[in-house]
């Protein structure tokens, strides 16, 4: 089992590591392109990944096989395919400060082309060849810092030459991209200035993006985000007399400006309706965001004094030395806490004694014996108790404190059972005496609010608005509604009686700081110390008290009064034998549960593994 467990800790430690390792973001990708004289593209690139990597794979098609062959479409001919990938260059270098078109003329570190991808490591890239492209695998790792990867490279004869134009409509950034990109830049630069009104330009994809002319002869397009997977293209008419040596390019008869200007404007009117609905999007986000988050506050507000904050109390001493009579101490344990816990059986069991119910033999420190005497007096709880204790754990009206150990070591289940019982039968006690309010109302408020919350996160991430207040309303309701789970306010009469017991126990905790002769009657103290047992005093005040009853004796010399737990530590030994049977059954239930089982009926795991069917894994670069 042990090495089960070392070899399941190494192997997620090792997930975990690899997970870490592969770790980045595309902080900047710009692109810095040139049109030739003969028609060809020249591209350089500047990938810079911040984070945790070995490398990158960069993937280059010099044709978009999903392109139709329709002679008459301006959207998605063939034509516009270029014919080849030359002189690829590629290097990398670590960078500290931004990036910007100035980098690309700073000196990078080449990277050496190997022909066999087992032969690379850090400082190499391996080429692979794909259907329409090439695929380059750059090994130059970072460790939490910047690396920049520059690939400079020439897309053959990518300009169409039509009758009365030069075009260009390439894809930048494909559809393969499996990072998001942040900071995306792309220059375009024709062979020489054009001052002709044939210069026309148009970008496709996120319409966040923004595309304008720097000169006569270059055109940038920016995007601050680009999800992953979302392609880019740019398309530039431009003179034709520009391209010197057309001899290559692919070409067509057709006056294609007009059919071009077609096509971009009936795309620019379903985009402006895009924009349009975008901006009622943003709008609608805005707004309903916004109301949210006011009506959230106040509401939360108006709940924290409605259903959260406490009654004043009409009693403000520090000290009380008086009982409240209406219910058992159990109850008790139940008001201040919210929960009944094992405290509270072990005060039940001191109450009994100090109602003469049952009586206390002193054998020795670790074993008291238990005798039930009478059953006058008792409630429906306290009878669940004494048959559990006297009918169940022992015999014959007798139980020993090692009996309720044993039992609830050998018959864990059915002590734990009796145990619930009985929490049942003082929850129940406990909520007739109405200490805590409902709070229904915060509660179906704040899930209709969660469902308004979800809404609103996901008109906002959906369409990316980029509005804070969309993007905290969601977690904020989550909040709000586990708040609303965890209200218990008390009532008027709890909030009264939990004031009073507490400053009960503030007099039990102090009690060896006060004089002797300023404590109550010493025949209040047998039940003083069932309360102590409550609150989880025992220890502390049963030494004191048996400290006090040799001052008191002292005092009052004639005072007749037996005083029957006078060094026996009862009450704290009753609660340690409590608590010490209900650890007991909880580690004999865990122990079974955790169990290896090899009958076949459950239970853990046996050691090995990975001899079923099926498996798996995955890797990072």
């Amino acid at each position: 089992m042990k090495k089960t467990i070392y070899f399941l800790v190494l192997f997620f430690l090792f997930i975990i590591n690899i997970k870490a390792y592969v770790n980045y973001d595309i902080t900047d990708y710009l692109i810095d392109s040139t049109i030739l004289n003969n028609g060809d593209l020249q591209i350089k690139e500047l990938i810079v990944l911040d984070g945790q990597f070995h490398g990158y794979v960069r993937d280059i098609l010099y044709r978009n096989n999903k392109l139709s062959n329709d002679s008459n479409s301006f959207s998605d001919n063939a034509i516009y395919n270029a014919k080849g990938i030359d002189n690829i260059k590629i290097y990398a270098k670590k960078v500290e400060d931004e990036v910007s078109f100035k980098t690309f003329g700073e000196v990078f570190n080449p990277l050496n082309k190997v022909y066999y991808e087992n032969d690379a490591e850090n400082g190499n890239y391996y080429e692979s060849s794909l259907t329409d492209g090439k695929s380059f695998k750059m090994y130059y790792s970072g460790n939490d810092e910047k690396v920049a990867y520059l690939i400079t490279y020439t897309i053959k004869s990518a300009v169409v030459i039509h009758s009365d134009i030069a075009e260009l409509y390439w894809t930048f950034i494909g559809d393969g991209f499996e990072d998001k990109i942040n900071n995306l830049q792309i220059k375009v630069h024709l062979p020489d200035n054009d001052l002709s009104d044939l210069f026309r330009f148009w970008a496709h994809g996120d319409i966040t993006g923004i595309i304008n002319k720097q000169d006569d002869k270059t055109i940038l397009a920016t995007m601050k985000s680009l999800d992953k997977n979302s392609p880019v293209d740019i398309r530039i008419t431009f003179n034709k007399n520009l391209i010197t040596n057309q001899i290559n390019l692919n070409k067509t008869d057709n006056n294609a400006l007009d059919k071009i200007l077609d096509v971009e404007i009936k795309r620019a009117i379903v985009t402006e309706e895009q924009i349009k609905f975008a901006k009622m999007i943003y709008n609608i986000v805005v707004i309903i965001s916004s109301v949210f988050i006011v009506f959230l506050i106040s509401w939360w507000i108006y709940v924290y004094i409605r259903y959260d904050r406490e009654y004043k109390s009409t009693f403000t001493n520090k000290y009380n030395r008086e009982f409240i009579d209406d219910y058992n101490v159990e109850v008790v344990d139940y008001l201040m806490k919210g929960n009944v816990t094992s405290n509270a059986m072990a005060a039940s069991i001191m109450n009994l004694i100090y109602k003469k119910n049952i009586k206390v033999n002193y054998n020795d420190k670790n074993n008291y014996q238990f005798i039930l005497d009478n059953r006058n007096n008792v409630n429906d709880t306290e009878d669940v108790l004494l048959d559990f204790l006297f009918e169940t754990v022992g015999n014959n009206n007798m139980f020993t404190s090692k009996d309720l150990d044993n039992y609830a070591k050998n018959s864990y289940a059915k002590f734990q059972s009796n145990y619930s019982n009985w929490l049942n039968c003082v929850r129940k006690d406990a909520q007739k005496q109405n200490f805590y309010e409902k709070n229904g109302v915060p509660i179906v408020t704040s899930i209709f609010l969660l469902l308004i919350a979800l809404l609103i996160s996901f008109l906002t991430y959906y369409y990316r608005v980029d509005f804070i207040l969309g993007f905290i309303v969601f977690p904020l309701s989550m909040i709000f509604l586990i708040y609303s789970l965890m209200i218990k306010k008390r009532s008027k009469k709890g909030n009264e009686d939990y004031v009073r017991w507490k400053a009960f126990k503030n007099f039990l905790n102090d009690f060896g700081t006060f004089d002797t002769k300023e404590l109550p009657e010493i025949v209040l103290w047998e039940r003083y110390l069932v309360y102590a047992t409550v609150f989880g005093l025992a220890d502390k005040v049963e030494k004191v008290m048996n400290t006090k009853i040799k001052e008191f004796q002292d005092i009052y010399p004639n005072y007749n009064y037996y005083y029957p737990y006078n060094g026996y530590h009862i009450a704290n030994h009753i609660s340690n034998s409590i608590n010490s049977s209900i650890m007991t059954a909880n580690v004999q239930r865990d122990r079974t549960a955790t169990g290896s089982n090899g009958s076949g009926f459950g239970g853990g795991f046996s050691s090995g593994g990975g001899f079923g069917g099926g498996g798996g894994g995955g890797h990072g670069f």
